[in-house]
């Protein structure tokens, strides 16, 4: 029989089926080894930056790499401390909520939505918080529409919804103000609503 304390339990997000049970997905692997690399080689060699950031002179020359390169390095520097974790972080759950597939759309859609905004408003940066941002997009859609399936104590997740909720007002008010993380979060909370409901009509139609 199982115990009132362990019913209270957050149960972690189900594995899509045929996953073969990493502790780290493949997806999220990937992106954090890259990204983590490219960005530690920033330090010791300054001209990876350089190479790599927003720059509309060079991405008009024909430096085509620079549409989505910046998302390897993190100008300011100290940045990497919050964003390289977060590919881990928010990975893990989007990954095992929206597979492989999913998770590699819900980071890249947002970031290249982002980029393009970047290149208008804040040409010359760098850093991947804006497709980490699609993947808490995604998984703010996946708790409104799906965590109360999952067995959440509804307090809880009242609770939760309530910062779901101001992740997408601040993002609605960031592009109020021209920034270009708002409109990568709407993006990933979009595309996350629409690949739940699709998996949704698929298992409804079985």
């Amino acid at each position: 029989m199982t115990s009132g304390r362990h019913d209270e339990r957050i149960p972690a997000p189900e594995p899509r089926p045929g996953a073969r049970g990493w502790r780290v997905p493949p997806v999220t692997a990937t992106l954090f080894l890259v990204t983590g690399a490219v960005t530690a080689a920033q330090f010791a060699f300054p001209g990876v930056l350089a190479a790599l950031r927003r720059d509309p002179g060079a991405l008009a020359s024909g430096e085509w790499w620079r549409a989505l390169s910046p998302l390897l390095v993190q100008s300011p520097g100290w940045q990497a401390l919050v964003t390289v974790p977060a590919i881990v972080a928010l990975g893990i759950p989007a990954e095992r909520i929206f597979g492989a597939k999913g998770a590699l759309a819900l980071y890249l859609v947002p970031a290249a939505i982002g980029e393009g905004l970047g290149y208008v408003w804040q040409p010359h940066g760098a850093g991947n918080s804006i497709a980490v941002l699609g993947l808490a997009g995604g998984l703010v859609s996946w708790l409104f529409l799906e965590a109360q399936e999952k067995g959440w104590p509804k307090p809880l997740l009242n609770r939760v919804r309530i910062w779901g909720a101001a992740v997408l007002a601040g993002a609605v008010a960031d592009n109020a103000f021209r920034d270009i993380h708002g409109l990568p979060t709407l993006a990933g909370a979009v595309i996350g609503a629409g690949l739940l409901l699709r998996r949704r009509r698929g298992a409804s139609s079985v």
